[in-house]
């Protein structure tokens, strides 16, 4: 069965096993935790400023995660929101479970708008974030200065 229940210190290793691995699965350049370090520093990074982080688990194992980074102003970023392969559509559908759980959250905090960033080459992912309401924006229309590890993003917005 799986759970989604918020980040505690013990998901460290294997958030960031999740992460690397689907970031790097050969369509994109390489990225390493040093590229990121916020994933070092979850607690202090997302849930500290009022947002969250959450882990899908199935049977007490990572399969999946999201993090709602937020800012002032009711803005917010999504950012880690990885499944692994055999999680993602039917039956589980856990990327619709995990990003319910985040728009809750967001809905329920004060939270405006929502900013993204995905690498270009993403199809799968534009096509989630356009069915979700996202609207692609030019990088100049980001309102908040966050951290990113790829130069060559698309970044998308949702207004709730």
């Amino acid at each position: 069965m799986i759970e989604i229940r918020t980040y505690s210190d013990e998901d460290r290793e294997e958030v960031i096993r999740l992460v690397l691995h689907c970031q790097n699965d050969g369509t994109r350049p390489s990225v390493s935790v040093d590229d990121q370090p916020e994933l070092r520093r979850i607690p202090e990074k997302y849930m500290d400023g009022g947002g969250n982080f959450w882990v899908a688990k199935d049977n007490g194992k990572t399969a999946g995660s999201i993090g709602l980074m937020k800012f002032g102003d009711g803005t917010a970023v999504l950012k880690k929101f990885f499944v692994y392969e055999p999680y993602r559509g039917a039956p589980c559908h856990l990327g619709r479970q995990l990003y319910g759980t985040l728009l809750d959250y967001a809905r329920t905090h004060g939270v405006k708008q929502l900013i993204l960033d995905t690498p270009k080459n993403t199809d799968r992912a534009h096509k989630f974030y356009e069915r979700a309401g996202f609207t692609k924006i030019e990088r100049a229309d980001v309102p908040v200065v966050y951290d990113f590890p790829y130069e060559d993003s698309d970044f998308f917005r949702l207004e709730i």
